[in-house]
């Protein structure tokens, strides 16, 4: 049983933009075809990727960038470098960027030009860890999107889930950005962390790894089937769903919860994204944060469509080198020192 209740935080703490926002949007363009699209990102290629990070961090007992940079050196570290930023920017752009401006934009009716740019100076800020009981307080707001969303599950008619066709039409370029979204960025950073964390148990921590992301699948399945269920549409379709439950006049608390989801994911992604340009430049980390945020907010604007096309490329380059580093660990080892 110890590994149902650490499997259930694990996959609460990865609810991010991916599953609250951008799933339940394409449930509102795409139909029923977003159930085994859903399948195929999280709880197949998803889970594999999760698990063979988590296999890193057994096998290693180091975290994501020691493995790298013992095995590959400072070439390594600088491709792992490229691939967490060829993905986390596009990423943080939909994230921080599209979504977090919708958000602010349905509380306050402040046109996203004007709130970008302060949404991406308030994720720094919290990135180089400054005000972090306003990032605690997020954390405890963010926590009860979850348990909002069994409640309007429970509202909701779920007989049609059981009827998912695997023939359907999957669409594999929202699976690879959805690729994308699982292995950049904090996810694949921490699972290692977490399981090198966890070497004691053995491989016991992989299976926690894997469940935890099939339980993310599930949750984020669910929400496209609200979405479906609902009929209503995006942007932050699922916004629209809980003012159907609940009423419009509630729909601002729910905007709150997701702004506060948002958040939570982008002040780790800022640092990750400084750090990687850090790494690239040799800048301090200052200046590094200052590239980043303003590649986020270029990003930010861009076609929504090429977001999606460009995580879908960088999303499968990341999943490649976690496979090939996952497979050099075994035949080759590690150094130790």
């Amino acid at each position: 049983m110890w590994i149902l209740l650490p499997a259930l935080c694990v996959a609460v703490a990865h609810i991010a933009g991916d599953n609250a926002a951008l799933v339940p949007d394409m449930a509102a363009i795409v139909g029923p075809d977003i159930y085994i699209t859903t399948i195929f990102a999280y709880m197949v290629f998803g889970s594999i990727i999760a698990g063979l990070a988590a296999w890193i961090g057994v096998k290693s007992g180091y975290e994501l960038l020691v493995v790298i940079k013992r095995l590959f050196g400072c070439r390594g570290k600088k491709i792992l470098a490229i691939a967490i930023l060829a993905v986390c920017v596009p990423a943080s752009a939909l994230t921080g960027g599209y979504y977090c401006g919708w958000a602010i934009y349905k509380i306050t009716g402040l046109t996203p030009t004007i709130v970008v740019p302060i949404c991406l100076l308030v994720f720094s800020v919290l990135a180089a860890g400054y005000a972090s009981e306003l990032l605690k307080i997020s954390n405890y707001i963010s926590l009860s999107l979850v348990p909002i969303v069994i409640i309007m599950m429970f509202t909701r008619d779920l007989s049609s889930i059981g009827n998912i066709n695997f023939s359907a039409n999957v669409d594999w370029l929202l699976v690879c950005a959805l690729i994308g979204y699982n292995v950049g960025g904090m996810r694949p950073v921490l699972i290692v962390e977490t399981a090198a964390y966890l070497t004691q148990k053995g491989y016991k921590a992989i299976f926690l790894v894997i469940i935890a992301k099939l339980i993310e699948g599930i949750i984020t399945l669910v929400m496209a089937h609200l979405v479906i269920v609902a009929q209503v549409h995006g942007p932050l379709a699922l916004s629209g769903v809980y003012a159907s439950t609940f009423g419009s006049n509630a729909v601002y608390l729910f905007d709150i919860i997701l702004f506060c989801t948002f958040l939570n994911t982008m002040a780790p992604a800022m640092m990750v994204n400084a750090k990687q340009v850090s790494i690239l430049t040799g800048v301090s980390f200052w200046p590094a944060l200052l590239i980043a945020s303003v590649l986020v907010f270029f990003g930010a604007f861009a076609d929504f469509k090429t977001i999606i096309e460009v995580m879908s490329f960088t999303g499968l380059f990341m999943a490649v080198f976690i496979v090939y580093t996952a497979y050099f660990l075994h035949k080759n080892g590690i150094k130790q020192s």
